[in-house]
């Protein structure tokens, strides 16, 4: 017993510890501290942006300038910004391993009650998420799925729903990632489609959202910096209700940010979306949460009961927890319809493996040929030959080599444009390829 409450000193410990930099973020860091690395034209509230477009490392380097970041000064939502920035550039192992470094700690009692709490988890049966969620999608009018901005895991799993949502009649895809100003764009994916759809793996959840014949809808709150939550949320359960008066026999699926999608009012006054739709529509939304119960959850609790639990799960998909034949939250959170728990994440090549999202997409290898390469993009062909590179966002792209020294990327069939840059995010070299099918 004195040994595990050495454990749990140790990692209530490593919650606030800022952990080792990875060889490839600690060499671009060691780069902007002796270099002169463009920071004036950044963006104040868009980082990712800069006069020329999209700059995928500007985030970053400008994190790594930072001299709290260097301190270790913790700071409230700071590692939580951090790992969307890492995500960004295609750094998901990153990103995953600095959120849970903004969460609270609990007292060592808090560990001790998550081991005797899954000692008392009886009589449950694991099934099939994508199946149990298809099972239910055919008598549902509205699905609304949750996300972790940091943790485009999430989108790779909604990318496998699509076109079996598609099929048994969904044709609208609310979500927001969309810019919702006027100057939008909807029709295809760039810049101007929306800040955190430049994350690669978002813009795949929405090129592939398009090519099946999904209507975008763009449902975001434009004033939210001037609205509390409730009125945010509000206007957003509106905008998604104004489809069905044009079409209310519309089969719809939202994609939301965590509690977005909550069915139950949160802390004293806060109404989430979810509920504010169903006030205005009279629909009851089927809610899938894939925030908790995943890799780094959302909270503490949820974070170190999950490295508990998924290691009793067998198979390696995501699952949603029954007893007695009905779905159950294991963490006691009614406010979602069910609650998935995700699979722990695999490395290929350095890198996770559901990124390939089920085998859909192809690994392809891509040899260091530059000598001051840091950085690999690859852009679809076709984007390219009718826009600039700078407003384009890449299918792929990664900082991190495989121990053999190959940069490893995850693609559609198809033909690309592959981008090598440096640390300065300047291009080194640009060749076509095609991944085969």
């Amino acid at each position: 017993m004195k040994s595990f409450y050495v454990t749990v000193f140790i990692m209530l410990l490593s919650v606030f510890a800022i952990g080792q930099l990875s060889p490839a973020v600690l060499q671009l860091q060691q780069h902007i501290q002796k270099d002169t690395v463009a920071t004036e034209s950044i963006g104040p509230r868009n980082p990712l942006y800069n006069n020329k477009g999209l700059n995928y490392l500007q985030p970053i380097s400008r994190q790594l300038k930072d001299s709290a970041f260097n301190s270790g000064k913790k700071v409230p939502g700071r590692f939580g910004e951090i790992a969307i920035d890492f995500a960004f550039a295609g750094d998901y192992i990153a990103a995953a391993e600095y959120a849970p470094k903004d969460f609270d700690s609990m007292p060592a009692a808090g560990y001790l009650d998550a081991h005797r709490y899954l000692d008392t988890v009886n009589g449950i049966q694991y099934k099939n998420a994508r199946s149990y969620i298809m099972s239910r999608a055919v008598n549902e009018q509205v699905i609304m799925i949750n996300e972790t901005r940091y943790l485009p895991q999430h989108r790779a799993f909604t990318i496998s729903l699509l076109k079996d949502l598609y099929n048994i009649g969904f044709r609208y895809f609310a979500t927001d990632l969309l810019n919702n100003r006027s100057d939008r764009q909807l029709g295809d994916i760039d810049l101007r489609t929306g800040y955190f759809a430049a994350e690669p793996v978002a813009g795949e959840l929405l090129r592939k959202a398009i090519e099946i014949g999904f209507n975008l809808v763009a449902y975001e709150d434009t004033l939210a910096d001037n609205h509390s939550g409730t009125g945010r949320d509000a206007i957003q359960a509106a905008r998604i209700a104004s489809i069905l008066q044009k079409d209310p026999t519309a089969k719809i699926l939202v994609l939301a940010g965590q509690a977005h999608i909550a069915e139950d009012i949160v802390g004293e006054s806060y109404i989430p979306m979810a509920v504010a739709f169903r006030r205005f529509t009279g629909i009851n939304p089927f809610t899938i949460d894939q925030t908790e119960l995943t890799a780094g959850s959302t909270f503490e609790y949820g974070r170190y009961f999950y490295g508990l639990l998924r290691p009793k799960i067998q198979g390696s998909d995501p699952v949603v927890a029954f007893r007695k034949e009905q779905p159950v939250s294991l963490l006691e959170n009614a406010s979602y319809d069910i609650q998935m728990i995700h699979p722990p994440v695999k490395l290929q090549h350095n890198r996770p493996g559901w990124l390939g999202i089920n085998g859909a997409r192809k690994e392809f290898a891509v040899r260091p040929t530059e000598k001051a390469l840091y950085f690999i993009q690859a852009f679809y062909l076709s984007e390219c030959a009718s826009k600039p590179l700078p407003i384009l966002i890449p299918a792929d792209q990664t900082y991190i080599a495989d121990r053999d020294g190959y940069y490893w990327l995850f693609l559609y069939p198809g033909k690309y444009k592959l981008v090598l840059r440096d640390m300065d995010y300047s291009i080194l070299s640009e060749k076509e390829i095609e991944v085969p099918g």
